[in-house]
């Protein structure tokens, strides 16, 4: 079966990423993704099932590519210098702006970027703390920041 798809799942997945690397690899996944999920096929049209799964693939690819280049614009770095009093005012007048900045957003959304961003606890973290899967922390958190760059202005904090 892979011999003779394997040029199919191949196009399929080059036609989204546009990377020849990356599109093998995800052709790869996608037999490996195939094999698990054969238990489940219910003879529709295997050509087009399996197509489906190659989409998928490289559909989640790019999304997780596109999180993390939108996580490292979101990384915050610290001072390794003393900060004047000066500075330290301006940080904590940052941090409260923030803060209720971060009481604006919907209410579901709250939780996870006060951890996330503020607190700087990772996923598994979050997941742990506040009863949930880590999917979950992961699309509330970038549902939280596709409504911040809908709804605030850059200059607003």
């Amino acid at each position: 079966m892979i011999e003779r798809y394997k040029g199919h799942v191949f196009k399929v997945t080059y036609s989204v990423v546009r990377d020849e690397k990356e599109a093998e690899d995800l052709a790869q996944e996608t037999f490996i993704k195939m094999m698990d999920a054969l238990p489940s096929y219910q003879s529709q049209g295997f050509k087009t099932w399996l197509s489906r799964i190659a989409m998928n693939k490289a559909i989640d690819y790019k999304r997780k590519k596109a999180r993390q280049k939108e996580d490292l614009a979101f990384e915050t770095f610290e001072y390794e210098r003393m900060q004047s009093a000066e500075e330290e005012w301006l940080e904590h007048e940052k941090v409260v702006a923030v803060s209720h900045s971060i009481g604006l957003l919907p209410a579901n959304y709250q939780g996870v970027v006060q951890a996330y961003y503020i607190e700087g606890k990772s996923y598994s973290e979050i997941a742990r703390e506040q009863a949930l899967e880590e999917k979950t922390v992961e699309m509330r958190l970038y549902r939280a920041r596709k409504w911040m760059k809908r709804n605030w202005k850059e200059d607003e904090f």
